[in-house]
């Protein structure tokens, strides 16, 4: 493992939900010896070309011919990289666009993603951020807080958002037929008769309304041009339907069909035995740690706010166990177990399950064996059963016991 700075140590681009790419400046210097990520990355490459050409090695020219000009000084140059995403023309071209014809000389930004071309006259690391730093500059980095005229929000001088400073996708689903809005009072997008042309967002597809001998439907990635009611690579079936986790203490009431028929389960140790294992079990995050907690738990200020794991658990059920707030308790399931501070809550409630209480608890999964903060993992616990669809794993459901004490209590 190589210490790599964090996010506010380097200059670079972020890009958000909403498709926003911004622009943020480094605001400290990285400590001790670590490193931007893209520095590492920029040393690999300068390191393992220099011993191909100098030791030679199986199939060589990938390594030693690849275009990687990003400066020879001490951090490589992060706009040359923003650069390259963007996409540049690679020898001087001339393209035909409608009624004008464009002049490029070579090792200019390209405008957008329409002057890409196919011949190799142009390089571009990502198409859908081509227009994202052209001539005019870094348009990550605009700062400019003018809204449009609907008032919608939308910012289009802040940042960028891809593709092509789009705000909102498929904008053209807002107006009818004569590219009129649907709705007057929050106008995105709609067609001037008279200019014949788009004004409010950048209109996503530059055809007309669809009642224009030359328009076309809204949906320009979809063969049809239209709406989909459900996405048509979904393994599991069209629609929505509800199926109860691998382990769980009810029966499906909806369907039929218990569990899910495609999940993809493999090997996995499956218990729903609620007499051995008689509660939910689930985990979350917390503020103050990050996913698997490899950077929070090795900062003291953080460590300071949560330094342990803990199960969390109703009063009902910590006064049924005989356990205090601060006690070891030992979480098990048919997979594993591990040891925990209790953490007693008036949050969690029992649920009513087919007419009876059943009881949940709740683990963080930020915690492993190595940092300033140790502690178990959670997922030794969940059930590595993935979504046939995002191969994402069931760890928020699962059927475990809780007892007071462990080794370490």
């Amino acid at each position: 493992m190589l210490p790599a700075a964090a996010s506010m140590e380097k200059e670079g681009s972020i890009s958000n939900s909403g498709r926003w790419a911004q622009w943020r400046y480094m605001a400290a210097e990285p400590p001790g010896e670590a490193k931007s990520d893209l520095w590492i990355l920029d040393q690999f490459h300068k390191r393992i070309k220099k011993l191909y050409q100098k030791e030679g090695g199986a199939f060589p020219a990938p390594i030693v011919k690849l275009n990687w000009d990003y400066g020879e000084g001490h951090e490589p140059d992060v706009h040359r990289v923003a650069k390259e995403i963007n996409g540049y023309f690679t020898e001087d071209k001339t393209i035909k666009d409608k009624d004008k014809v464009l002049e490029f000389t070579a090792g200019s930004q390209v405008p957008a993603f329409p002057m890409l071309q196919d011949d190799g006259s142009t390089a571009c690391g990502c198409w859908i951020y081509s227009g994202s730093y052209t001539k005019d500059g870094n348009m990550m980095a605009r700062r400019d807080n003018t809204d449009l005229p609907n008032g919608l929000g939308m910012y289009p001088k802040w940042a960028w958002s891809w593709p092509v400073n789009r705000r909102i996708i498929y904008n053209r689903a807002s107006v009818n037929k004569a590219g009129q809005p649907f709705n007057p009072k929050r106008v995105v997008i709609a067609w001037d008769a008279e200019e014949k042309k788009w004004k409010g967002d950048v209109p996503d597809g530059g055809a007309p309304p669809v009642d224009d001998e030359k328009g076309a439907y809204p949906f320009i990635m979809f063969a049809e041009g239209v709406g989909r009611l459900y996405a048509l690579t979904m393994k599991d079936g069209p629609f929505p339907e509800h199926y109860e986790p691998m382990e769980s203490p009810a029966k499906n009431l909806l369907s039929s069909v218990q569990t899910n028929p495609c999940v993809r389960a493999g090997k996995e140790i499956i218990s729903c035995d609620i007499v051995k294992y008689p509660y939910i079990g689930t985990t979350y995050r917390v503020t103050e740690h990050w996913q698997a907690g490899a950077m929070t738990r090795s900062l003291p200020w953080l460590v300071e706010l949560v330094p342990d794991m803990f199960v969390e658990m109703s009063k009902t059920l910590a006064k049924e166990k005989g356990i205090k707030n601060g006690d070891r308790v030992r979480v098990s399931t048919e997979r594993g177990s591990i040891e925990a501070y209790a953490l007693v809550t008036s949050r969690l409630k029992p649920f009513i399950v087919e007419g009876k209480a059943v009881e949940q608890v709740g683990m963080p999964w930020h915690f492993g064996y190595a940092g300033m903060a140790t502690g178990d993992s959670a997922n030794v616990l969940t059930a590595g059963v993935l979504s046939p669809v995002s191969n994402i794993p069931e760890f928020k459901a699962f059927l475990c016991n809780i007892e007071k004490g462990g080794k370490r209590s």
